[in-house]
């Protein structure tokens, strides 16, 4: 099929479809692409030009049919603006991609503007992240800057009913200690109650942990499109895996040792083994039911073709979950792919079947809280119980002595469980930003991410509501 052909097809296209909703109502498998949009000092037209023959190639995708998904990776206000750059690059079929929205230094009217305009550009389909902190920030350059959580700006775009439109909202299931997984558990239902359409998990290599994510909604009769994202590696983002590069992403001694060794061999072998593992990653999403996949890490454009002709392929290769189980244990050889020691998941008897047994039960382990800890809440439930309809600066010495208060211009202990939120370098009140260490303590201190404390007090009472219901309002300034 000719460019042409491709671009007089999408010509007639109505203006209220969104083909990527109608492929996942209609259980057609995807494949997504992700696009970083090029840095700020680019000339808009170069950007396009060198992105042209990208989005050619995704459009000529049939069997899985194909989407991008623009990413804006750069520091807050160092990249192309999303809207434009994605606008002038897609002349056609605008409904196919997804534009990632990043709440670092945006406030809600900021996103609801960049949606409005998006929308009126034709564009659809929208994911809802908060952000991270930039690699090598500390935890006091981090405070100076907002974050919008995914939860408020879901909220905000549902409400504005924009017609057509489809919200996704990510995940991170790669967590292992009790109190990381189910406060990552229970954000995901957070996230669904306000307006997420589907969701898209982090990357990651433990295929455990991707069919926890499933049987997790499937537990809860929740039945809703959820894509997997992949990386594939590079030698050099191999490198920096194996150093802790990426927020939130943690491999097992095994696995390094294995990326290790392949790095060690020539670089054609470095890439089949690459193009192997990636065949047996998205297959295995597949089959674990999974909606799509979303491949990280490529902008070559031979290479996302090899890798598409590689998926279909392995799609052929592995029509069963048996014979997939089989092909994958032989692959990883019994390797560890756990962070250890930290080891937990939700459920036992992962990967012995696709399907979950009837009756599902969650694991235990979840840390109790100290008397101290229950004292502590307890009186600040007394004193603080109505915090957030009085003035913020209202008994601000006895919440900084007894909850830590740092001051902001809205209080909210009464909804965040008398946890103070800006205790959290990112100030996020209304769930945990699945970037902490492979322990579940801060990614940017050395301290219990203050989500593992609410858990525990929320397990405490045996009342989880507050962890997965309603929305907390965010601040636009922060102390």
């Amino acid at each position: 099929m000719t460019r042409e052909s491709i671009q007089l097809e999408m010509n007639f296209d109505g203006t209220n479809e969104n083909r990527f909703k109608q492929r996942f109502d209609l259980g057609e498998f995807q494949l997504i692409a992700e696009l970083p949009v090029p840095s700020a000092d680019t000339p808009l037209s170069d950007a396009v030009r060198r992105a042209s023959d990208f989005e050619y190639l995704i459009h000529s995708q049939e069997h899985p049919k194909a989407s991008i998904a623009f990413v804006d990776e750069s520091p807050s206000g160092y990249a192309l603006d999303m809207v434009q750059f994605a606008s002038e690059l897609c002349r056609y079929s605008r409904d196919r991609h997804i534009l990632y929205l990043h709440g670092r230094d945006h406030t809600v009217k900021d996103i609801l503007e960049s949606v409005r305009h998006a929308h009126s550009e034709g564009f659809k389909n929208f994911c809802a992240v908060t952000g991270a902190a930039v690699h090598g920030e500390n935890a006091a350059q981090t405070r100076k800057h907002v974050f919008l959580e995914s939860v408020n700006m879901l909220g905000a775009i549902r409400d504005a009913a924009l017609p057509s439109i489809s919200i996704g909202a990510t995940v991170n299931p790669y967590q292992y200690t009790p109190e990381s997984a189910y406060a990552q558990s229970f954000k995901i239902f957070r996230k669904l109650a306000n307006g997420a359409d589907y969701l898209i998990a982090q990357y990651g290599w433990d295929m455990m942990k991707l069919q926890e994510l499933i049987w997790n909604l499937f537990r809860r009769e929740i039945n809703i499109p959820t894509v997997a994202r992949l990386m594939f590696l590079t030698p050099d983002n191999a490198e920096q895996l194996c150093a802790g590069a990426f927020h939130g992403v943690h491999i097992s001694p095994d696995f390094e040792v294995l990326l290790k060794a392949e790095r060690d061999h020539s670089f054609a072998q470095f890439e089949a083994a690459q193009l192997r593992r990636i065949q047996i990653h998205a297959a295995g999403a597949r089959l674990l039911g999974f909606s799509a996949v979303q491949i990280a890490g490529v902008t070559n454009i031979a290479l996302l073709e090899t890798i598409f002709q590689k998926i279909r392929e392995a799609f052929q290769e592995f029509r069963t979950f048996q014979d997939w189980r089989t092909a994958y244990a032989e692959y990883y050889d019994r390797l560890d792919m756990a962070p250890y020691p930290n080891e937990f998941y939700l459920f036992d008897n992962l990967l012995e079947s696709d399907l979950p047994a009837e009756q599902l039960a969650l694991a235990s382990g979840i840390r109790p809280l100290t008397g101290s800890e229950k004292f502590r809440r307890n009186l600040a439930g007394a004193l603080f119980a109505n915090a957030d309809k009085l003035p913020a600066r209202e008994r601000h010495l006895t919440k900084k002595l007894l909850v830590s208060c740092r001051g902001c211009n809205r209080c909210r202990l009464p909804q965040t469980d008398y946890v103070c939120p800006e205790t959290c370098p990112k100030g996020l009140a209304n769930g945990s930003c699945g970037c902490g260490k492979a322990n579940g303590d801060c990614e940017l201190m050395d301290a219990e991410c203050i989500y593992a404390k609410r858990l525990r007090i929320a397990d405490s009472r045996i009342d989880y509501t507050s962890l997965e219901e309603g929305a907390v309002p965010p601040v636009e300034e922060r102390p």
